[in-house]
């Protein structure tokens, strides 16, 4: 497997920096078509399509020198390899929905190698663009842990900084508090000024978050200081917006407005939408401070027009409740609008979040900005309080019924899997004519059972091979199967790899959910985790988290 150039320092001094590196001379349509020609192309073609790729990263300033594949390069490298990179590539142009597609391309490729906490990397700060702070925080927990094994300061730096963003934007600020400060401890290890600037801008979102906004700003100014040092414009133009955010909460409005407006003129030189939809939300709230809405009208309409066309929910939401505010006293219609918008992006963001998230963001949004509607708005928002209280008490009501449904065949199952745990290989040394004999009902189970636990480490997890030593045809097994069980012989073997895998997670908990997910015979920790969900309705690192 080759070794890939560390990017993640390009990425994460982008991350919860509220910027994206916007690209110069590439846009999604070139990477669309080198990877969809790389995935058509003959085997002995696609090292120079990936090579052509690879050339594209380097002018674009993602790494510093191109791989270089040849035909001795293997299939799987070269595929994880343009995989990754296009990933990159997506995730720069601001396409996270595609940047998380391809990374996760990556991934089961990656695992295992020095390339892996790169790709966990990505799909953390791309699951974080796109809201879903659940997946964002599973992907960068992970990362980190990779990162502590390797002992290297600026790389753990670099997955805390990313973890308290994660839940900065999932509203948990108190959380993000001790993440940023063990990763500004590894960043003066590292004695990397770069990546100091980062997590000073990011300690200066906390503290701000928490409420600490003098705080906030002494980590924001050493922030701005250290850019400025560096003659890094871009990154300052970042910080400075921070800087903004800090100024609004201790409300010196004029200044913030003053420099917000020097931000934006030079954002609007560069590619950088994201950063300057941002800025204008800022410079939006600065002059909606000073009751001056006529004029922060335009300022959160642009800011709306970017995120709406980036599939940013969450910046859009906060533009979405600019407009609310400036339009609700000189056009109620127009107005209301805005708010069905902001309720729609709320929804959208429910969907995404975790069942805690959902009532802080619930508490944030509702509470703190729509207590301001008049009467009849005040009544919706009861009405749709009531509902959403209903929903969760829905929602626990067929968890439980699920899991009263499910809890006779579990446990008889468990205790099936902890005996044959101790006897599982004595259960298949037994004598051919033993086992070759109609077996009791139990008998069959228990056989089912060992078989799937055998055969998992091999990939394989047929019955034709039981039905065999059973000397009974594969569909006599399923129909005994599905009348001992009430389930197909398929769906009683993944019962048993789940039961397995929930067994490890208990037992096991240094092994990584990816990593249990595929000794339970998964393919990729994506389909580990919706399978464990659907059957115990919670997520594997949930269910670990909660034991």
């Amino acid at each position: 497997m080759l070794k890939m150039n560390r990017m993640r320092t390009s990425l994460t001094l982008l991350f919860l920096a509220l910027t994206s590196l916007a690209l110069q001379a590439v846009d999604v349509k070139t990477v669309d078509s080198l990877v969809q020609r790389f995935e058509t192309s003959p085997a002995s073609e696609r090292p120079d399509v990936a090579n052509r790729l690879m050339q594209i990263c380097v002018d674009e300033q993602l790494c510093d020198e191109p791989l270089r594949f040849g035909p001795e390069t293997h299939p799987d490298t070269l595929a994880q390899q343009v995989s990754y990179w296009a990933a990159e590539l997506y995730y720069a142009c601001q396409d996270y929905d595609r940047a998380i597609a391809s990374a996760l391309k990556a991934e089961p490729l990656s695992r295992g190698t020095d390339v892996e906490s790169d790709v966990v990397n990505l799909l953390a700060l791309s699951y974080f663009r796109t809201a879903d702070y659940e997946h964002a925080a599973q992907y960068a927990k992970r990362c980190y842990q990779l990162d502590e094994q390797t002992g290297d300061a600026d790389l753990m730096s670099s997955s805390l900084n990313t973890l308290a963003g994660i839940y900065i934007g999932a509203n948990q600020p108190k959380e993000a508090e001790g993440y940023i400060l063990k990763g500004i401890e590894m960043a003066r290890k590292a004695d990397n000024p770069a990546r100091m600037a980062v997590l000073q801008g990011m300690a200066s979102e906390v503290y701000h978050a928490l409420g600490q906004d003098a705080k906030a700003l002494g980590y924001i100014n050493e922030a701005c200081d250290l850019e400025r040092r560096l003659g890094r414009q871009d990154r300052l133009a970042v910080r400075t917006t921070q800087r903004a955010s800090v100024l609004i909460g201790l409300h010196h409005y004029e200044e913030a407005e003053r420099d917000l407006g020097d931000v934006i003129t030079y954002l609007r030189t560069t590619p950088d939408r994201h950063s300057l939809g941002i800025a204008l939300n800022k410079l939006g709230m600065a002059i909606l401070q000073q009751y001056r809405e006529a004029d922060a009208l335009p300022c959160f309409r642009e800011a709306a027009d970017i995120f709406s066309d980036m599939g940013d929910m969450g910046n859009e939401m906060h533009a979405r409740r600019g407009l609310y505010e400036c339009l609700r006293k000189s056009d109620p219609e127009a107005a209301h609008r805005e708010l069905d918008r902001f309720d729609l992006l709320k929804d959208s963001l429910y969907s995404h979040a975790t069942a805690e998230s959902l009532a802080r963001y619930n508490a944030e949004f509702g509470a703190q900005w729509l207590q301001r509607e008049n009467a009849a708005q005040r009544r919706t928002l009861w009405l749709l309080g009531a509902a959403l209280l209903l929903l969760c008490v829905v929602a626990v009501g067929v968890w439980l019924y699920m899991h009263r449904r499910y809890q006779v065949r579990e446990e008889a199952l468990r205790i099936i899997i902890d005996q044959l745990r101790h006897d599982a290989d004595d259960a298949f040394d037994a004598d051919a004519d033993v086992v070759r004999t109609a077996p009791s009902n139990h008998e069959l189970l228990s056989h089912v059972v060992a078989y799937v636990m055998a055969n998992l480490p091999k990939g394989d997890r047929s019955l034709e091979g039981l039905a065999a030593e059973l000397n009974i045809s594969r569909s006599q097994l399923n129909r005994r199967i599905k009348l001992l069980t009430g389930v197909t012989a398929q769906q009683y073997v993944l019962q048993v790899r789940l039961e397995h895998a929930r067994l490890l997670l208990q037992e096991h908990p240094g092994m990584s959910v990816a990593e249990i997910g595929f000794q339970c015979g998964f393919e990729s920790a994506a389909s580990f985790s919706r399978a464990f969900r659907r059957a115990f309705g919670v997520a594997p690192s949930q269910f670990r988290t909660a034991m």
